[in-house]
């Protein structure tokens, strides 16, 4: 009779196309529970040759704890057939041959045949869905862990834009239960002027699934309003967009010390700038006065000195040691009272920025030979010059400022050297620049005082008696810069200093 019934269905073409080629394992029972039919994919998926099955009981294809209890629930199934699913909220389990267990999913369809009800099963294998519904189950109860004992808030919305889930900690700072916060109840939360703009920014971030970052003041379980600082980015699973995921924290404290912060260095900014003002005041009257004082004194100075020779002419045919001794004093008085003077006005042009270069071609040998005959009056009894140079005599220079540079240090270097000593003067102009070095064997510098040495007024501990202001040095750099050179100095104490000016001659117009 079954023979029959199996030749008759598989006699139908279409039936047998698709019953062949499904790709879903189908089973076909009688109420006995006898397998009638088991398609390709069946017998592969509980591994079952060709034609196996046929006529086993479908309880072969279930786990040895379900069989009996199955028979029960079949018995049922065709006491009143419906198409529906297996087991609807239970987890079904098959079984192959070899006796491995596999989790399925069962729809069941009926049919009738020659007056005989039998059932069509179809069968699933959900594996993979399973393990990874567990995996996602278990990344949940990580994550749910994790959220719950970070000691930051965690908010995670889903594709609606309403939040789904708050942790604890959020819980606990807002002082509001789970109900009170979920969908959009959290944004009740926030200082009310806050409120858009803290919308505003959620919401275009999601909608462009962009990550953000926002401060608002949100108000803490104690009624006070606090800035937070919320981090929000995009959640995906497969490449699926699911929603956002942010963390909070409190950062009213940082906050307001950064904005304490702020006022403290507009305050000093203020302070500063009204200093920097008293100072500029300053600068400029004391630069009014240099330049009065300067003026005031060089012409009283200029009648003394005047005076003082008409006085040497006077006294002359008397000759009188003792007049010309004093006479000489008051003409070296005044002449350094007006080096001091000239000092001033020098470093106060250059202070002010209005010193400007004026380029001359010049020989240089010649050049030295007048500069030394400059300084012949700072000469101690039986020192000597010495001038040497090497290469091209013809360069173009700031004739002006190099004589002061040279005067000033040719005239340290005699200062500061015995009587009956050797002054060296070297320069060399090559392809490159103009390098004139002053060497002596005088007293030399303090190790530990050379790097004052260029400071305003410095003169070191070792100078004594010797007179100077201490500004030579000063403007001889600035000079040097202004021209767009270096100098350096080489000193040891009791054997001498050499002082190196290089002027590079790329500047040269």
């Amino acid at each position: 009779m079954v023979e029959q019934k199996v030749i008759s269905l598989e006699s139908e073409a279409g039936f047998r196309v698709l019953f062949e080629c499904a790709t879903v394992s189908i089973l076909v029972i009688n109420e006995q529970g006898s397998i009638g039919l088991a398609n390709p994919c069946a017998e592969g998926l509980f591994a079952y040759s060709p034609a196996e099955l046929i006529g086993q009981p479908i309880e072969v294809l279930l786990p040895d704890d379900l069989r009996a209890r199955h028979a029960h629930h079949r018995s049922g199934y065709f006491a009143k057939p419906k198409t529906r699913p297996m087991g609807l909220g239970m987890e079904l389990y098959g079984r192959k041959k070899n006796g491995e267990v596999f989790p399925v999913a069962i729809s069941l369809g009926h049919y009738e045949l020659d007056g005989e009800t039998l059932a069509v099963a179809f069968v699933t294998d959900i594996t993979d869905q399973v393990k990874t519904k567990k995996l996602v189950a278990e990344r949940e109860a990580w994550f749910r862990s994790m959220a719950e004992n970070s000691p930051v808030m965690i908010w995670v919305s889903g594709l609606d834009k309403n939040c789904t889930y708050f942790n604890n900690t959020w819980l606990g700072y807002t002082g509001r239960q789970i109900e009170e916060e979920l969908g959009s109840g959290w944004a009740t939360g926030i200082l009310p002027e806050d409120l858009e703009q803290c919308m505003l920014t959620y919401t275009n971030a999601f909608d462009r699934r962009q990550s953000f970052v926002m401060e608002y003041r949100l108000r803490r379980h104690d009624g006070q309003y606090r800035w937070i600082q919320d981090v929000g980015k995009p959640t995906y699973i497969d490449n699926i967009f699911t929603g956002f995921i942010g963390s909070c924290s409190d950062i009213h404290d940082q906050r307001m010390m950064q904005e304490e912060l702020e006022q403290l260095v507009q305050t000093r900014t203020a302070e500063l700038y009204r200093a920097l003002d008293r100072e500029k005041e300053m600068s400029e009257l004391k630069s009014r006065f240099v330049s009065m004082a300067s003026h005031e004194f060089r012409t009283p100075l200029s009648i003394v000195l005047s005076s003082t020779s008409l006085i040497e002419r006077y006294v002359a045919l008397q000759h009188d040691e003792r007049i010309q001794k004093h006479l000489t004093r008051i003409k070296s008085s005044v002449s350094n009272l007006t080096n001091i003077l000239n000092d001033f006005l020098s470093l106060d042009k250059l202070d002010q920025g209005k010193v400007e270069t004026e380029y001359d071609t010049i020989d240089i040998g010649q050049f030295m030979n007048e500069v030394v005959e400059d300084v012949q009056a700072t000469r101690r009894k039986d020192q000597q010059v010495l001038i040497l140079h090497e290469g091209d005599t013809n360069v173009t220079v700031d004739q002006k400022k190099l004589r002061y540079i040279l005067v000033n240090l040719l005239s340290n270097s005699m200062k500061y050297s015995p009587e009956a000593s050797v002054v060296t003067v070297t320069s060399t102009l090559n392809p490159d620049a103009l390098i004139i070095a002053v060497a002596d064997r005088g007293i030399g510098i303090p190790e530990e005082e050379q790097k004052y040495l260029y400071s305003k007024f410095f003169r070191a501990k070792n100078t004594g008696n010797i007179q100077g202001t201490g500004l030579g040095l000063t403007i001889v750099k600035r000079y040097v810069e202004v021209m767009g050179g270096e100098i350096s100095c080489i000193s040891k104490q009791e054997e001498g200093t050499t002082f190196t000016v290089k002027i590079p001659k790329a500047i040269y117009p």
